[in-house]
């Protein structure tokens, strides 16, 4: 993602310039209403996301009241379309035809700001995304793990397997961009998915577009002994689409803000993502590196607010190490989440592996894991090899399922604390490495130690 601009009310007459169909716009209210206060959130989530939230001691706040039915109807009368919405940070995100119908929206005494975030052709925008091109792979390691073994073993995640976690209890929301094929494919008919949800405005349907999420989900959940076993085979997933692979606009970030509140309210334990956005489509305002403190990309900023729901995040770091951008991306830089950088399979830095740290100085990337040439199963059903922390995150969201079905009591930022602790370099951090590859084993004696025993 890139950049959010506000842009002058004075100054939206300038859009339709552009030889476009539809514009969509981020409106900021000033409060949730009367209505919404009365709400009682607790018939807004499940009883599993009650239940993560009394285990950390975590209450009930302002934030998770829903975004004020009234303004909703009130905005949609004007003849927006509202495409997402946000309770946390109290946004609606609406499409309109033209763009200057959004003084509409200005006049509304409930609305703070207003901010572009999409232009484009939602008729030809309905082109499906096409398949990463196939390579070939190197012959499968012998043992139970298969092509899983590599991944797993570095970080000593076999050690957990034998004790009997393998994510068993847990439940992890993938935010990707599709699951192509995911029906159909006999290596990945044994994971067990609780839920798919599209959040993409006018989109393909989650298994025909993309096959990135599929590669991730991969990697976390296969589970088929001597062939392919992930990170953590025995969790559940929920399987969320925000990204849009047609275009690069800040509206991506709504989409995933949607996704991320969705998995709250479902109860999840862990999100994962390996998306991340720096730069943006004119006439979108891309990101600078003064902007990875945490503190201004929308999608960072509700990144944390997920980690204050007691969820385990963990973000892909990026893949711009060797480009002129070089740094990590957004959602990557925000606080309380775990993000997940790439190495070799001799443990040495992938050269697209983002650099830290962030804006503000703290470790970015906390930790590494492999993320070049990775076994994953692609749209055709078949192992193929890729690259990127797309995929180095989720061998550690597996990771992180397995430690903590082993140590339930602990909280997810002493969970993070843990994971960072077992790195190999976390007496030494750096902007590469961050704390370097965690150790399972090693993860599991400073959990008894610092926490207590299971």
């Amino acid at each position: 993602m890139r950049k959010l601009i506000i842009l002058p009310f004075l100054l939206l007459a300038i859009l339709p310039l552009f030889s476009i169909e539809g514009y969509m716009f981020r409106i900021y209210l000033k409060d949730k209403g009367e209505i919404a206060l009365q709400t009682d959130p607790l018939q807004l989530i499940s009883e599993r996301a009650l239940q993560r939230r009394i285990k950390q001691g975590i209450p009930i706040d302002s934030t998770d009241y829903p975004v004020s039915a009234q303004y909703i109807s009130r905005i949609e009368s004007s003849g927006f379309k509202v495409i997402a919405k946000s309770k946390w940070l109290n946004t609606i995100s609406v499409y309109c035809k033209d763009s200057l119908s959004i003084n509409k929206a200005q006049r509304f005494n409930f609305v703070d700001d207003i901010r572009f975030i999409w232009k484009g052709d939602t008729v030809s925008a309905r082109k499906s995304e096409s398949t990463a091109k196939k390579i070939k792979i190197i012959e499968k390691p012998e043992g139970v793990y298969g092509y899983g073994t590599e991944q797993l073993k570095m970080l000593n995640g076999d050690y957990l397997h034998e004790q009997g976690y393998k994510g068993k209890g847990m439940e992890i929301a993938v935010i990707d961009a599709g699951y192509k094929n995911f029906p159909e494919i006999m290596l990945l008919d044994n994971i067990h998915v609780k839920g798919v949800k599209d959040f993409v405005f006018d989109t393909d349907s989650i298994f025909r577009s993309s096959d990135h999420g599929l590669k991730v989900l991969s990697v976390i959940g296969a589970n088929r002994p001597d062939i392919y076993i992930g990170t953590a085979p025995e969790a559940k997933f929920w399987l969320l689409k925000s990204e849009d692979g047609r275009s690069e606009y800040p509206v991506e970030e709504d989409y995933w803000v949607a996704a991320a509140e969705y998995a709250d309210s479902v109860g999840v334990d862990i999100i994962n993502t390996s998306l991340g956005y720096n730069k943006f489509h004119l006439p979108a305002k891309s990101y600078i590196h003064d902007d990875l403190d945490g503190k201004t990309a929308f999608i960072s900023k509700a990144a944390r607010m997920a980690a204050s729901k007691g969820i385990f995040m963990e973000m892909s770091a990026g893949n711009e190490g060797s480009s002129e951008w070089h740094k990590i991306s957004v959602p990557a830089d925000a606080f309380d989440v775990l993000t997940v950088g790439s190495v070799t399979r001799d443990s040495i830095v992938s050269s697209f592996s983002s650099w830290g740290p962030a804006a503000d100085g703290r470790v970015k990337p906390e930790v590494m894991a492999l993320g070049s040439s990775i076994n994953v199963i692609g749209a055709d059903g078949e192992v193929v090899q890729s690259s990127g922390t797309s995929f180095s995150g989720p061998v550690m969201s597996g990771i992180a399922a397995c430690l903590w079905q082993a140590y339930p009591f602990l909280t997810n930022k002493q969970l993070l604390d843990v994971i960072c602790r077992s790195g190999h370099k976390y007496d030494a951090p750096g902007d590469v490495y961050g704390y370097g590859i965690p150790d399972m084993k090693k993860a599991v004696a400073i959990a008894e130690e610092l926490y207590g025993q299971n």
